[in-house]
């Protein structure tokens, strides 16, 4: 990973923190998240091994299923719940790429 990839690195880094920090804050409606997993997406078809698809996928539904559907106040926070442990597990793999590289 060059320099460009370790400053992608960082600023999606930073974005994941605030998505996690502000996400029981947030209004649902806001789009910010989604051009969020959006580079989120495009880091992860960039560069191989970094992240897991699969915990990046889940927060990517959750995300959306916060953003587009009506839910009650219980199944909201349940969703909120999953999508914030799957930034806390980017996070910290990103992290780990940081300082490995």
């Amino acid at each position: 990973m060059g320099n460009i990839g370790l400053l992608f690195t960082f600023i999606l880094t930073a974005a994941t923190a605030w998505i996690g920090f502000s996400r029981f804050r947030m209004r649902l409606d806001n789009s910010w998240p989604l051009f969020y997993y959006l580079g989120l997406v495009i880091y992860l078809n960039t560069y191989d091994f970094v992240l897991n698809p699969y915990v990046v996928y889940v927060a990517v539904v959750c995300a959306l299923l916060l953003r587009f559907e009506f839910m009650n106040e219980r199944l909201v926070f349940f969703v909120r719940i999953i999508e914030v442990s799957a930034l806390t597990h980017i996070g910290y793999r990103m992290i780990s790429a940081m300082f490995a590289a």
